[in-house]
């Protein structure tokens, strides 16, 4: 199957995209190349965007862009260049504790996020790669799926296509492709993979491998889904559900859940711990998310972030929250004549107490008792005065220093999700 077929097929069986305009991933190599001249070929609206790492030399990266944008020129298409911030890469890498090249991956897909469709050139030998990278590294059953054909705004149509295939059709073509030096250099699995393993595997093995990815796939198609509540302030599941739902049911919602949080992968040792975790009605602490499990509900937060601003309605608040008037019962009404400026609005601490009924009380006390990891709290000069729960599964609470004489003249305020 030549790359204009496989591209060809792919729209047929995927009707819903036609007519779509189609952003493509374009690094200027053989095989994006090869995408990018099979889709204008086939007559769509292809737009390419670049996107410059800025982690080679100036020099390397000024000649592969012009070299992009005269391809691009030949095949009718303007080039999109994206350039990040030299040393983001580098940044990014350390704060997420990632290879440079899963920094990369991971600015290079948030760079081309907004855009509706996005068409990325893996073909069936990064299948391969992909197959062998996991079984080297013992990953997950789920993670043997490979890279999917389709998965969100994600399109591949060439991923049936050979290499050979692809570079006899850029060569037919007499096109040009950029080279990237760092992929012949052996600083990452990938290219570790692609260099020292994958040349020496015979094709009935590569063909092993890849209906070892459509059969995992096939299963994943198979077994159900696990609801997943997008609640204001956090996420969760049923636990009933959870535990008497299929192995594959249950990567399935961990993956989804941890996608929320974070875009790297996930450890098998990490899900072993989620699942132990959920049977035993347990709480965990990851790297990227807190789990609580009252009763029946599995809760997944966000980190907690550090987050203080002055006190006022409709404030823009963090985890896409924001402070509103509401007439729902739990809403606080707060009388301004009982605070002592200046007010501020942040994110509760370990040492933070409320005055409840002639009591001080420990709000991690207070919030480990609705198994929230934290909530929001009004603060004046005198100190806490009141506590928003409720957008974490807890209960909204006001000082014994604000009930107020004029309680039903005062308006409601209560964190909702924003907008």
């Amino acid at each position: 199957m030549t790359p204009v077929e496989s591209v060809s097929s792919f729209f047929e069986r995927n009707p819903q995209y036609r007519g779509k305009v189609i952003t493509l991933a374009f690094s200027g190599g053989y095989d994006s190349l090869c995408l990018l001249a099979s889709l204008c070929e086939l007559g769509f609206d292809v737009h390419p965007v670049y996107v410059n790492h800025n982690i080679r030399t100036e020099s390397e990266l000024s000649a592969e862009i012009k070299l992009n944008m005269d391809n691009c020129r030949r095949l009718g298409c303007a080039l999109e260049v994206i350039t990040l911030e030299r040393g983001s890469v580098d940044a990014c890498a350390h704060e997420k504790g990632l290879t440079c090249e899963a920094a990369a991956r991971f600015l290079r897909y948030e760079a081309l996020s907004s855009f509706p469709l996005v068409a990325t050139a893996h073909n069936r030998d990064d299948q391969v790669e992909s197959l062998m990278m996991k079984l080297i590294s013992g990953g997950t059953l789920l993670s043997l799926a490979g890279i999917r054909e389709r998965r969100g705004n994600l399109i591949r149509p060439l991923l049936c296509c050979t290499r050979s295939e692809i570079v006899s059709y850029v060569d037919s073509l007499q096109l040009q492709p950029s080279s990237d030096s760092t992929n012949d250099e052996l600083f990452c699995f990938r290219n570790k993979v692609r260099q020292l393993v994958t040349p020496y595997l015979g094709s009935s093995v590569k063909d092993s491998l890849v209906r070892i990815a459509e059969n995992i796939q096939k299963a994943e198609n198979l077994s159900g889904n696990i609801h997943i509540s997008n609640n204001s302030g956090y996420y969760s599941v049923s636990r009933k559900n959870f535990i008497t739902s299929s192995f594959f049911s249950k990567l399935k919602c961990i993956y989804h859940v941890y996608s929320f949080f974070d875009s790297s992968r996930i450890s098998g040792a990490e899900i072993r711990k989620i699942v132990n975790c959920i049977q035993n009605t347990g709480s965990y602490d990851s790297r990227f998310f807190h789990l609580r499990c009252i009763r029946d509900e599995v809760r997944f937060y966000h980190l907690k972030a550090w987050f203080a601003a002055p006190f006022e309605k409709n404030a823009t608040l963090p985890y896409g929250l924001s402070l509103e008037e509401m007439c729902s019962n739990s809403a606080l009404r707060i009388d301004p004549s009982l605070l002592n400026p200046p007010v501020l609005i942040r994110l509760s601490d370990e040492d933070d107490t409320l005055l409840l009924s002639s009591r001080s009380i420990r709000l991690s006390d207070l919030c480990a008792s609705f198994k929230c990891p934290y909530a929001f709290v009004l603060q004046d000069r005198d100190g806490i005065k009141a506590v928003w729960a409720e957008c974490f599964g807890g209960r909204n609470r006001l000082s014994d220093t604000l009930k107020s004489g004029k309680w039903k003249e005062l308006t409601g305020l209560e964190v909702v999700k924003k907008g």
